[in-house]
């Protein structure tokens, strides 16, 4: 009973890792589909009991599918040929699989129908162990960028290098403070020369504006 039970576990996880590995891809045009549906069907192991279903799709089972609405028509083109995804291999896996349950096209159409990738997932009875797989893969890969070595912007490079070195500051200077009226404070540096009267408008000029701006 044991071996039986992890036997059926290894081969669940086999066709888990068969159908998540195929996640994000594309098939361009109906015969690679169909080549990628026998292949991850060739690991699922179904056994079709009516001799009149087949175990594998071909081409012309695939395009009676489609015109079912088993399997939804791509939007997506390249060329002249029908580009097909994840979703696509989902509704044709899950109709073989419920076919090997012996339900007939009518409810398998109602069952796979408009469903969503997750919902598609647990009617394959992966729902819940492709989650899993799907949140490790995503951790693994987030681990792997905080790893990973951050280049410094070519930009903070010249930046540093263009920087000037840092100024020696003289620790002999001090301040003074003159108070020109209550609540107004002149500030001056020990080493700093008086004005020229040519620059005394303009340093005015430069407080008022200043004072200005503090005050609005």
């Amino acid at each position: 009973m044991l071996l039986t039970v992890n036997t059926g576990k290894s081969i669940v996880r086999c066709m888990v890792n068969a159908v998540i590995k195929e996640k994000g891809r594309k098939y361009v045009g109906l015969p690679e589909f169909a080549r990628a549906g026998e292949q991850v069907l060739a690991g699922m192991g179904l056994e079709q009991a009516r001799g009149t279903v087949t175990s594998v799709p071909d081409e012309r089972t695939i395009r009676y599918y489609m015109t079912e609405g088993l399997v939804q028509t791509p939007e997506e083109r390249q060329g002249t040929a029908s580009v097909f995804g994840y979703i696509n291999l989902l509704q044709l896996l899950t109709v073989k699989k419920l076919q090997a349950e012996h339900l007939p096209i009518r409810k398998i159409r109602e069952l796979v129908a408009g469903k969503s990738e997750q919902e598609l997932e647990t009617l394959l009875g992966i729902g819940s162990t492709a989650a899993k797989k799907s949140r490790e893969t995503e951790a693994k890969r987030y681990l792997e960028s905080l790893l990973a070595p951050t280049p410094a912007p070519a930009a903070l490079h010249l930046k540093e290098a263009a920087a000037p070195p840092p100024q020696q500051t003289d620790q002999s200077q001090s301040w003074q403070r003159v108070e020109i009226e209550p609540g107004l404070e002149l500030h001056i540096r020990s080493d700093y020369a008086p004005p020229t009267s040519a620059r005394t408008k303009s340093l005015l000029e430069k407080a008022i504006h200043g004072l200005r701006r503090l005050r609005g």
